[in-house]
């Protein structure tokens, strides 16, 4: 495991874990390009996004979530986490599993969209050790779909991320004693923002920013500010889903030429009747800008939000 200082944050950076996903990523192409009922309700989540998780389900009533997919984050699949309030950020639950001291700690953030409940999302990941992280994305839609043919949505709402840098541990359990350093698992460290996503339903376009991101369960209880991103106009499909690719925003780095460079992917699912809600996923293959000013290397973030009109 590589231990990196970024100001006064000590970070542990894992490898990422590609894993399954979905076999089947947005396809389905009407005839009718005025066809404003789409395909019936589920996800087709791309497997850059995706990565190790295969299904989420979230109950934000009863507060029970449980994952499928996610290697090593507990002995059956899938796996019911436990409620973990005390890690909640705006706008999402927060969940964590960990079967005893020595093995893999996991948390997961989920929400469900507020106006009607059609799109939910789920984001997990794994801490170390052993040099490889787990993680990924799932979002969906459940129930009635209907897609405007015109006009132009702003819909906003908060982010939130997992990344393969330490946190300052405080849901780990306590080690065996005489455990080898290099055997004590980590807790991953989470991201925050904010969403603003614009739809244009004429122009069939969306495209969007991820604006005050931070970092803040760092070992030393820093917080980091991250840079701002952009999710670059991709095309809304009949079905109402869309991928496309994320990058710095321009604007934070006057002296450095970021603008055509991907960071990552970005995909996303509308619900409800008129499109009122969105739910997607980012997959981060950097985060902290060009040249690395926090010091930062190797670093990956996968992340969801969930947004209203």
């Amino acid at each position: 495991m590589k231990h990196i200082v970024a100001g006064l944050m000590a970070a542990a950076l894992l490898g990422g874990c590609g894993g399954g996903g979905s076999s089947n990523p947005f396809d389905g192409r009407g005839e009718d390009d005025d066809t404003t009922t789409p395909p019936p309700a589920g996800s087709s989540v791309p497997a850059e996004i995706a990565q190790d998780v295969t299904g989420v389900a979230f109950d934000p009533v009863t507060q029970t979530l449980t994952v499928e997919g996610l290697s090593f984050d507990g002995t059956t699949d899938p796996v019911t986490y436990n409620r973990a309030a005390a890690l909640d950020v705006p706008g999402y639950q927060a969940y964590t599993i960990q079967q005893d001291g020595a093995s893999r700690h996991s948390t997961a953030f989920a929400a469900q969209s507020q106006t009607s409940g059609a799109v939910t999302a789920g984001v997990a990941a794994t801490g170390g050790p052993r040099n490889r992280f787990f993680t990924g994305a799932f979002f969906e839609r459940t129930g009635s779909y209907t897609q405007p043919t015109s006009g132009e949505v702003v819909y906003t709402g908060r982010y939130v991320g997992i990344t393969n840098l330490d946190s300052q541990g405080g849901d780990l359990l306590p080690p065996p004693a005489g455990l080898a350093p290099e055997l004590i698992p980590t807790q991953a460290a989470s991201t925050q923002g904010d969403v603003v996503l614009r739809a244009n339903f004429g122009d069939r376009q969306i495209e969007g920013n991820i604006i005050n991101r931070r970092l803040s369960e760092t070992p030393g209880g820093v917080v980091i500010d991250l840079p701002s991103l952009v999710l670059i106009n991709a095309e809304i499909t009949e079905g109402g889903t869309f991928s496309g690719t994320v990058e710095y925003d321009q604007s934070a780095f006057p002296a450095d030429r970021v603008t055509g460079t991907s960071i990552g992917s970005s995909a996303g699912v509308f619900g409800g009747t008129g499109a009122t809600e969105v739910a997607g996923g980012i997959k981060l293959n950097e985060f902290d800008g060009p040249g690395n000013p926090l010091g930062l290397n190797n670093e990956l973030e996968t992340g969801i939000f969930v947004l209203d009109r």
